[in-house]
């Protein structure tokens, strides 16, 4: 494994981070659950988990411990909920103004299949115990395009970002980093809602990035090489 430790005071510093970078593993199999990482007592949204994880928790979560299952199916961890399929849940609630409309945006989110995932594992990311599929970042945007320039910094090229309005933690920034697309969005209404359950909020001025496990080292290796930043930090 990677020094996570190292990686997130690395970022937290450079970035000014108010929360901990919060690494996800989507866990395939039961036996894969590490040692010693206990099941969350209480059910709980997804995004909700996201910043529970930012306060310190390590845990899993399996289907059952998931309040919504939409986003649980877009994690595959079950099967779509027949209102979420038919698109009658967000033409219900005024989200979009017919099925039609409703169903293209479901059809186009990243989702994994149905079961393919027992359990998504959560921690701040210097408390991870295992390498995680997906890094994910509570940040100002100025920030974010730091960390974008970082991930590109030896490789080139651009990032595509993908946006709607449902769906935002679950499928475009967990499910589409997983799939290899670092992706920026921003908190949908019902996770800044749900999460000041805990105590806490997505910020209005912030945005969310998810990025690959694989290359969050680079980004942290890079991020204090590019000209710019370095001119920053020369400044505090």
């Amino acid at each position: 494994m990677q020094d996570y430790l190292k990686i997130q005071r690395k970022l937290s510093e450079t970035l000014g981070l108010k929360f901990p970078p919060v690494a996800i593993s989507l866990i395939r199999r039961a036996c894969d659950i590490p040692q010693g990482v206990l099941e969350l007592d209480n059910p709980m949204f997804y995004y909700t988990m996201v910043k529970y994880a930012m306060l310190g928790d390590v845990f899993y979560a399996r289907e059952n411990t998931h309040s919504r299952k939409r986003d649980a199916a877009a994690l595959g961890l079950c099967s779509t909920p027949e209102d979420e399929r038919t698109g009658e849940f967000y033409t219900s609630k005024s989200s979009f103004s017919s099925p039609k409309v409703a169903i293209r945006t479901v059809k186009w989110s990243p989702q994994l299949d149905a079961g393919s995932v027992y359990a998504t594992l959560l921690s701040p990311l210097d408390k991870t115990p295992t390498d995680p599929d997906v890094v994910l970042i509570e940040t100002i945007p100025r920030r974010a395009l730091e960390i974008v320039h970082a991930a590109l910094f030896e490789i080139g090229g651009w990032v595509e970002g993908m946006i709607s309005a449902p769906r935002q933690v679950c499928a475009a920034l967990t499910v589409r980093p997983y799939l290899g697309h670092m992706n920026v969005s921003i908190a949908c209404e019902t996770a800044r809602i749900t999460a000041k359950s805990i105590g806490l909020e997505y910020s209005d001025d912030g945005i969310l990035m998810g990025i690959p496990g694989g290359i969050i080292g680079d980004i942290a290796n890079n991020i204090d090489r590019i000209g710019y930043i370095k001119l920053r930090l020369m400044k505090k």
